[in-house]
């Protein structure tokens, strides 16, 4: 497929000179940075169901748009997402919205995501896809969550959105993703079960439930019994009403060969049934600095790219943010890493975004921790950063469903089937 070049937008501005004091950042504007939009195939089956789903919720109200986001901490710190939430909430404020996947990252001691938390009872074992053992573990796992939990006795665990986000955040529906059999678990979230059946391929169970629930808890018996796990829950909804669903999924020191290891990703993938994928993996990659094996890299971004691409949904391949690793530019790696991602995605029909410049180059580390929008490692954002991200991630996907609707390729696409 070829790409419209014609839609690679660059804007020279001048970078602000003055900068607040730490306590109280400055919003992010375009003045900011060099904004550059996504790169995409003018002709895309993919990108053209996106459009529709996207019509659909916002000009008639109905059907759903599910959106997914696979990175590291960027990512699993939630603040990108919560983000995402609101801007989405205003571009659609008639759509019913849901934060989708819960992940246990609690249990594998990492940093739960932001507004929601993690409560839990009894003994529990678990394991992350980025962490020694726990890597062979959740490779064999049969959904692709990156998290693998085993209670080990009577265990309970609810994770419990925070207000005011709860309340738009409820659900009347979700999948509990375990092999524990009907008799080894029990619901107590705040609404009640009105019905429950068992997934196909034996990854746990749909629970339809008699109102809208925020806190979402269940208890597991496991006393003697061997092999059982948990690997998270996913908020939905039913009804006729347009619904927006944005899925985090991000691992602390994720790199392209974690995600690429797991084989179960054609199951997650079902179970969501995601629009539109933001892939953000490579910043940990990039650490390796003059050692990094592009070989290897581009091998494993090759295998999660098939299996995300299968899917059906629309792909976007977002290049690294802006940073520094012990005092060192991590802006040749970065680079390296992106002209190949921007091969990549003219290859196999993807879209491609160059994050760094869109934030404003390379060069903004400094002047972002002095401005409070990062944080002194360098690396990681403060919340303030993370929104700037959000902002023009969501600026980007709005430049180019604004162009898209100038095509007269969109009105022959069929309409989006209902999800079941």
């Amino acid at each position: 497929m070829r790409l419209d070049h014609s839609l690679i937008a660059a804007l020279f501005c001048a970078v602000c000179g003055t900068h607040a004091d730490a306590n109280t950042p400055p919003a992010f504007s375009r003045t900011d940075s060099l904004t550059f939009e996504w790169e995409y195939p003018a002709s895309s089956e993919a990108f053209d169901r996106l459009w529709t789903a996207m019509d659909s919720v916002r000009l008639h109200g109905e059907g759903e748009l599910n959106v997914l986001y696979i990175g590291g901490s960027h990512v699993q710190g939630g603040w990108i997402g919560h983000e995402m939430r609101h801007l989405l909430a205003a571009w659609a404020p008639h759509a019913r919205m849901s934060r989708g996947m819960h992940l246990p990252y609690r249990l594998a001691n990492t940093n739960t995501p932001t507004h929601f938390r993690t409560e839990m009872t009894g003994h529990w074992t678990a394991k992350s896809c980025t962490r020694g053992s726990g890597q062979a573990a959740c490779a064999a796992a049969p959904i692709a969550t990156g998290i693998l939990a085993f209670p080990g006795d009577s265990a309970f665990i609810q994770h419990v959105g925070y207000l005011p986000d709860s309340t738009r955040t409820a659900c009347t529906s979700l999948e509990l993703w375990t092999n524990a059999s009907r008799s080894q678990w029990q619901w107590q979230g705040n609404a009640s079960v009105r019905s429950c059946f068992p997934l196909p391929g034996h990854l746990g169970w749909r629970l339809e439930l008699d109102g809208p629930a925020d806190t979402l808890a269940v208890a597991f018996e496991a006393t003697q019994e061997a092999g059982l796990w948990y690997a998270g829950m996913s908020g939905l909804h039913t009804g006729a009403d347009a619904h927006i669903a944005f899925h985090e999924w991000g691992h602390n020191g994720l790199r392209i060969r974690h995600a690429a290891a797991l084989n179960g990703w054609a199951s997650l993938l079902d179970q969501i049934q995601p629009d539109l994928i933001f892939v953000g993996v490579g910043l940990n990659d990039a650490v390796d600095g003059t050692h990094l094996n592009m070989a290897a890299f581009a091998s494993h971004y090759q295998a999660l790219t098939d299996v995300l691409c299968a899917s059906g949904a629309a792909v976007v391949l977002v290049g690294n943010t802006p940073a520094v690793h012990r005092n060192a530019s991590l802006a040749k790696p970065s680079a390296s890493i992106g002209t190949w991602l921007r091969k990549h995605s003219q290859a196999r029909g993807l879209a491609y975004m160059n994050l760094t410049a869109a934030l404003g180059g390379a060069g903004i580390v400094t002047d972002w921790i002095k401005s409070a929008r990062m944080q002194p490692d360098g690396m990681h954002f403060t919340a303030e950063g993370y929104q700037a991200i959000a902002s023009v991630l969501f600026d980007a996907w709005m430049h180019a469903y604004a162009q898209a609707q100038k095509e007269p390729s969109l009105n022959n696409v069929p309409a989006a089937q209902p999800k079941q």
